[in-house]
């Protein structure tokens, strides 16, 4: 068979970068192209976002940044397709990827198009609870979790038009609404097969998902994540399942991609990677003896309470060199709600040892979520006071969305006054957005305050931000908020010849 596989646009909330925009090599995407190639079929990539993400578009409430998917459909790798499959990459580009599917239709209405959940990040989203949007707009098949482990199955379903019984992960407008979402344990992913993106128009950005260097590549070590969030959609798009791929697994795609690259900086994207402290502990081992030379970074974050403070110093030594971790709140009574622990010592520890060793750190805090009160979000405040005072370097603050698959969508326990605005971490359709957006600003204003309390490591942020060269995720925006606006003022120039013509 010969499959078209299609990444969309990114989009990008106006007036807001906190919660939308930042860019993510579509690294599940890249894995399946990789399977079905050593399936011996044919794949065409259509890297909307990669290929030239300097293409800005005005969506209404967003700008949608990469190119638009007519330019890309008219050639003959295309026209000779058996199989559309949409990547389903983000939350917030749901409505691109409807527009999409409509407009193929339209062009290839023979052809059969699927979705791809991308089960493996927190911006992506149950395509389960939202699958009446997608049949409707003309998708015959909905591929639930991940596809590898029964593929071949897939693949007749697919080559017969979406035709007879589907199998139990893909979901059509015949099958069993409630899908059943797998990951095999013990399983070897293939590379991903980055050689089919433009990986340049990645690398041309100023900024990127994790702290922003001149080359660098994403890796998954591990699928899938144990704990219940409340607010997350994990739970549901892994069904609290976890396996990590072997240290020599991971080990030997590092140094596969470094020499096939030239890459040394890789941001770990997996959801909860070290799980197995022992397992991530192997592996810096094995990055140590074979001498790899690289430089990781766990930018999609980790379990604080999975890494051993002993072993630090091991990380360090192997190359790691950023570290997310998340409380998401200060409130003991909030997590517990919520259905997460967090070890408050353990985290000021974790903080202060990653500063001894080189190792930049970031917490993220989480605001909004309908049992919060007044007293939660003091005792956040204070918990970042005290980590700011052990050394962290940056904070993230999200605004809890009702993301489809959370168990918070599906109790509609977040009151929405705008359906149709962008799905984001910075929720601006919630009815009481107002109030959690004045506390989200109350404690980023506590970082710098304390920041600035504690010695001269916020001006040297600002001068790695202004020169290029970020150590942090925070350092990559003034570069990145003077890209953006850099393009739209060259869409509204645009704009104006057309008008004037």
């Amino acid at each position: 068979m010969h499959f078209t596989l299609i990444s969309p646009r990114l989009a990008i909330q106006k007036g807001d970068f906190l919660g939308s925009g930042v860019p993510y090599l579509p690294v599940e995407l890249a894995t399946l192209a990789s399977f079905i190639l050593e399936s011996c079929d044919q794949v065409y990539m259509v890297d909307q976002f990669g290929t030239d993400p300097s293409v800005l578009f005005d969506a209404g409430d967003h700008y949608l940044q990469g190119v638009p998917l007519s330019q890309l459909l008219n050639n003959e790798e295309v026209k000779s397709t058996d199989c559309f499959i949409l990547f389903a990459i983000s939350y917030m580009s749901h409505g691109e990827l409807l527009n999409s599917v409509r407009e193929i239709k339209t062009i290839f209405p023979t052809v059969p198009i699927a979705v791809l959940e991308n089960s493996q990040a927190v911006t992506g989203y149950s395509i389960q609870r939202v699958a009446s949007s997608f049949i409707n707009a003309g998708v015959d098949a909905l591929i639930c979790g991940e596809p590898y482990y029964n593929w071949e199955k897939i693949k007749i379903f697919l080559s017969n038009s979406c035709k007879g019984k589907a199998p139990s992960n893909l979901l059509t407008v015949h099958s069993d609404p409630v899908p059943v979402r797998s990951i095999v344990k013990g399983w070897k992913y293939p590379i991903p097969a980055w050689h089919l993106f433009n990986l340049e128009g990645y690398w041309r950005l100023p900024y990127s998902h994790g702290p922003k260097t001149r080359r660098f590549l994403p890796v998954l070590t591990s699928r899938g994540c144990p704990y219940p969030c409340d607010f997350c959609v994990v739970p549901e798009t892994n069904n609290r399942q976890w396996c990590g791929n072997s240290p020599a697994d991971v080990v030997e795609e590092i140094i596969t991609l470094r020499d096939r690259y030239g890459i040394l900086d890789f941001q770990v994207e997996d959801l909860n990677p070290t799980i197995q402290h022992q397992r991530w502990e192997e592996i810096c081992e094995l990055l140590i003896s074979k001498q790899a030379g690289i430089r990781f970074y766990f930018v999609s974050g980790t379990k604080a309470e999975t890494l051993h403070i002993d072993k630090i110093p091991l990380y360090a030594r192997a190359g790691c060199r950023y570290l997310s971790i998340s409380p998401e709140s200060g409130s003991k009574e909030l997590m517990q709600i919520i259905g997460k622990k967090f070890n408050y010592r353990h985290g000021i520890d974790l903080v202060k040892t990653c500063r001894s060793y080189g190792i930049r750190t970031q917490a993220c805090f989480l605001v909004g979520h309908p049992n919060e009160h007044e007293h939660d979000f003091k005792r956040s405040r204070d918990y970042l006071i005290k980590m700011v005072h052990s050394g962290l370097d940056e904070v993230a603050i999200f605004m809890i969305a009702p993301f489809a698959g959370s168990k918070l969508y599906s109790r509609n326990e977040i009151l929405l006054h705008n359906h149709n605005a962008l799905p984001s971490f910075s929720p601006r359709g919630r009815v009481d957005y107002e109030t959690y957006e004045r506390r989200r600003k109350a404690l980023i204003r506590t970082f710098f305050i304390e920041k600035l309390k504690s010695g001269f490591d916020l001006w040297a942020q600002g001068v790695r931000a202004l020169w290029g060269i970020p150590q942090t995720k925070m350092e990559n925006l003034p570069r990145r908020i003077a890209y953006i606006y850099w393009g739209i003022t060259r869409l509204k120039i645009s704009q104006l010849r057309a008008h004037n013509l």
